[in-house]
């Protein structure tokens, strides 16, 4: 059988579009409440009555160190397992499961991303301050670079980026 002599199809890495960095995350956050928030739902539910509004539970949690204490370590320990979820997956595949679907990944500047860049790009799941500054600061940084990198990714050298296609 003769071949053809077809054009190859030329492709490019660019930034990753927004929209699919955002859906991505969306993914990703679902996947996290699932498997991460879902298991210390019952030890909230343990602690505040279900009839009290959001200020009752707040002024219960708020009256005593030992809630203070108590919602501070389960935080931590939720905060560690988010990063270990990103740092596992895109140290392994260059991607989160989010990512994957929407066909997008993780590169460095140099070729091999290395644990303090994942860290570095993870900090913002750190619920102490400063680093919840970069909930807000972090996605917005993005919206004003031409690579539309969050602050955390120029720091740790990162990008988020698709393989772009298109015939001759």
């Amino acid at each position: 059988m003769k071949r053809l002599n077809l054009p190859k199809e030329k492709t490019f890495i660019g930034p990753a579009l927004i929209w699919k960095r955002i859906a991505a995350f969306f993914i990703d956050l679902m996947i996290i409440n699932f498997f991460v928030l879902f298991p210390f739902r019952k030890l909230f539910q343990n602690i505040i009555p279900k009839d009290y509004s959001y200020s009752e539970a707040y002024r219960l949690l708020s009256s005593s160190t030992d809630y203070t204490s108590f919602i501070s370590s389960v935080s931590i320990v939720i905060s560690v397992l988010i990063i270990l979820y990103f740092l596992m997956l895109e140290s392994k595949m260059s991607q989160s499961i989010g990512k994957s679907l929407m066909r997008i990944y993780v590169v460095s500047d140099n070729k091999v991303l290395k644990k303090w860049q994942l860290l570095t790009r993870n900090i913002v799941f750190i619920p102490l301050f400063p680093f919840v500054l970069l909930w807000i600061i972090d996605p917005l940084f993005m919206f004003f670079t031409k690579t539309n990198q969050r602050l955390t990714e120029v720091l740790s050298k990162t990008k988020v980026v698709e393989k772009y296609s298109f015939g001759q």
